[in-house]
């Protein structure tokens, strides 16, 4: 009987090279536009702009859902409280003031601007985040750390902190059930389970920490997360970064 020589498709199918670039290129990508946007004048209104349209660009390529925009919501809570503090803090003889639209109040010149200058900032910064992350998995996170040769236990400590928001959101979704399932809280009341959420949950999390630690070391931890088969920055990359980079201080500094 002779053998077979029949073949699966599979097996003739050409090897298509990846032309995709690196995490570590996205990470350095990523690392660029925080500190620009944590930078920036917000005086200055074409780099504002610019970093705005950057921003939206990447929430349109990365397909980020509307749903995710929900993470600005703590942002805006504390932002509002700020201004709220704004309203009810006095204000110095002779300090500069702005007067608000469609009201006669006046607020603080220098903390109207900090207040504008952290929301603008914040929310780029934030949007940013959420939209590489739709772009970039745990383990390629892990991988453009390690290919950038950061401290491998600075590299530990960051994936293992990305690894743990999960387990925190879940947690935190549990207790959220449980309350709502006993009927919830009000008033001075609603305060008090907060706190005493938080204090389970933090708790939990300590438990949970510890025996990550002890299973760690089980397997033979030595201060760094071994890693195979990750991608490097190529040449062509690094000149992609070093032009962004170039075009993000010019345009800081315009």
């Amino acid at each position: 009987m002779s053998p077979d020589t029949t073949h699966s498709p599979a097996q003739f199918t050409p090897q298509l090279r990846d032309t995709t670039l690196s995490p570590a290129f996205w990470l350095t990508l990523l690392a660029a536009l925080i500190i620009a946007c944590s930078v920036v004048n917000v005086g200055r209104l074409v780099a504002v702009a610019v970093l705005t349209a950057i921003t939206l660009l990447a929430l349109l390529l990365t397909r980020t859902p509307l749903s995710m925009l929900k993470r600005l919501l703590p942002l805006l809570s504390f932002v509002l409280f700020c201004f709220i503090l704004l309203l009810i803090i006095p204000i110095e003889a002779g300090a500069e003031t702005i007067q608000l639209p469609f009201s006669a109040r006046r607020l603080p010149s220098d903390g109207a601007w900090f207040v504008l200058a952290l929301t603008v900032k914040s929310t780029l910064i934030v949007l940013l985040a959420t939209a590489f992350a739709q772009r970039l998995s745990q383990r390629d996170f892990l991988a453009g750390m390690t290919a950038l040769h950061l401290p491998p236990k600075l590299v530990s400590l960051c994936y293992l902190m990305l690894r743990a928001l999960e387990s925190i959101a879940a947690e935190l979704r549990r207790l959220i059930r449980a309350r709502d399932a006993r009927g919830g809280a009000r008033g001075t009341r609603a305060v008090k389970v907060a706190a005493a959420m938080a204090q389970v949950l933090i708790i939990r999390l300590a438990r949970r920490a510890e025996t990550q630690a002890f299973a760690l070391c089980a397997r033979g931890y030595a201060g760094r997360i071994p890693l195979s088969h990750y991608r490097r920055i190529t040449p062509f990359e690094g000149l992609a970064l070093i032009m962004s980079l170039v075009a993000l201080t010019w345009l800081l500094l315009l």
